[in-house]
């Protein structure tokens, strides 16, 4: 991950579900379909902040993440 935006998940028309954990010690923030900005969007809290997608209809798109100090890591799990 760096200061600038970075995909982390790739647009998959067949995604089921996807979780993202933050494995960092700082806040991480996620974009869903467009660029990561720093204090928006889907915020992961420090050391396991998690977001799931799920459902009935899950969300396909592009999943994109930024931290401050642009060093900081998610783990991913995708089912499709």
């Amino acid at each position: 991950m760096a200061a600038t935006s970075t995909t982390v998940l790739s647009h998959r028309s067949s995604r089921k579900y996807a979780v993202i954990v933050n494995d960092s010690n700082e806040t991480i923030y996620l974009g869903v379909g467009e660029a990561a900005v720093l204090n928006e969007g889907i915020r992961l809290n420090a050391n396991g902040g998690a977001w799931e997608i799920k459902g009935g209809h899950p969300y396909q798109g592009v999943i994109y993440a930024i931290s401050t100090s642009g060093s900081k890591n998610v783990t991913v799990f995708e089912a499709y």
